[in-house]
């Protein structure tokens, strides 16, 4: 298998276990029912939900093309190479937070006698899963060298994510209002950002 194979297998593997895992996040929210204190689910959450299946259509699209018979171009290999490392940062970013906060599903909710998370990842990214999203999507349009995955990640998944996003702040807000706030300054949204 040559580098530029590997890596697009690498991604592509990457891609649809991130499926499965938000997949996965939604129907453990689904199941929580009662153990959920303050939700969120509107046409915003709505649009947002099918994003893990447009990755999956997406990848599936490119990946049903084949990988490169032969030895690509060098740009091809570094593109699909960085494509790759980018869909191992968002898959390593994604465990660190599953690890952080293990309660985390899918969906905007607040679970009983539940704080805000400091710790881990959650001390550097208020968003640390949407960064990991943006990661993976990105890798996938650079690994395959695709139009088509970029345009639906600047059209569809970047926009839709920082509605999510402002939707999460609101609840959060409502939910622990000055707590939230400070921790907001303190901790960046979607950059690293840690103030003492």
């Amino acid at each position: 298998m040559t580098m530029i194979q590997l890596a697009i297998v690498t991604v592509t593997v990457i891609a649809f276990a991130r499926v499965a895992w938000v997949t996965a996040g939604l129907v453990r929210t689904w199941l929580r029912g009662g153990a959920l204190v303050a939700a969120r689910w509107g046409w915003i959450e709505a649009l947002n939900i099918p994003e893990p299946l447009v990755l999956a259509g997406v990848t599936y699209t490119l990946a049903v093309q084949g990988l490169p018979p032969g030895p690509s171009s060098a740009p091809a290999t570094a593109a699909a190479i960085f494509g790759a490392a980018l869909a191992r940062g968002g898959l390593g970013l994604s465990l660190w937070a599953f690890l952080s906060l293990p309660s985390v599903g899918g969906g905007h909710y607040v679970l009983q006698g539940q704080a805000i998370v400091e710790q881990g990842v959650y001390g550097w990214l208020r968003h640390p899963l949407y960064v990991a999203a943006f990661l993976i999507w990105l890798a996938v349009a650079l690994a395959y060298g695709s139009v088509l995955a970029l345009v639906v990640f600047a059209v569809y998944v970047v926009p839709i994510y920082l509605l999510y996003i402002r939707e999460e702040e609101r609840l959060m807000i409502e939910r622990y209002g000055d707590t939230y706030r400070d921790y907001r300054e303190r901790v960046g949204g979607l950059f690293p950002r840690r103030r003492g």
